[in-house]
């Protein structure tokens, strides 16, 4: 979460609470559970600050836990935005080589082998369900989230690094 530090004190300058939401244990099991946590801090968030909504930044799997927040545990009501940033929506095939190598990995790598029963579920139908703003942003050059077009969501401003900063 260290990583994410730099991002949170660019929101903070610009005048906006930020809140970095500590995966629930170590962060590799469930991502239903990952969500329903994410659902807790953005109400307790809101209580305390009085606002109705939130903006949600997804980064890697945070943006599937997010995605799962909003269909399935009320964040359509509370999510104001919600922005994934390398996320791997329809799974990675680095998470299908840690299964088949390892003979298996954690829950959450396991949720996110392409065609994994958590996908196929949150993939079918619309993929950015009303209520929120939806935005990904990927690259290219992405090695973990692969094919690198497994971050982009149909219904949402698809944003490519590389469209931007072709050097990036």
């Amino acid at each position: 979460m260290q990583s994410l530090q730099p991002l949170a004190a660019a929101l903070r300058s610009a005048g906006r609470t930020a809140v970095i939401v500590e995966p629930v244990g170590d962060g590799t099991g469930d991502l239903r559970m990952q969500a329903r946590h994410l659902g807790e801090v953005a109400d307790r968030l809101r209580k305390d600050t009085g606002t109705a909504s939130v903006d949600v930044i997804g980064y890697s799997a945070g943006g599937v836990v997010a995605r799962l927040w909003v269909r399935d545990d009320g964040g359509a009501g509370v999510a104001r935005r919600v922005l994934t940033l390398g996320s791997p929506h329809h799974g990675t095939t680095e998470a299908a080589l840690g299964a088949e190598l390892a003979g298996g990995c954690p829950e959450a790598c396991e949720q996110l082998v392409p065609d994994s029963d958590l996908l196929r579920q949150l993939n079918a139908g619309d993929e950015t369900p009303a209520g929120p703003v939806w935005a990904t942003i990927r690259s290219t050059s992405d090695q973990v989230v692969t094919p690198v077009n497994s971050a982009t969501l149909t219904g949402a401003l698809n944003i490519v690094v590389q469209d931007i900063c072709p050097r990036s």
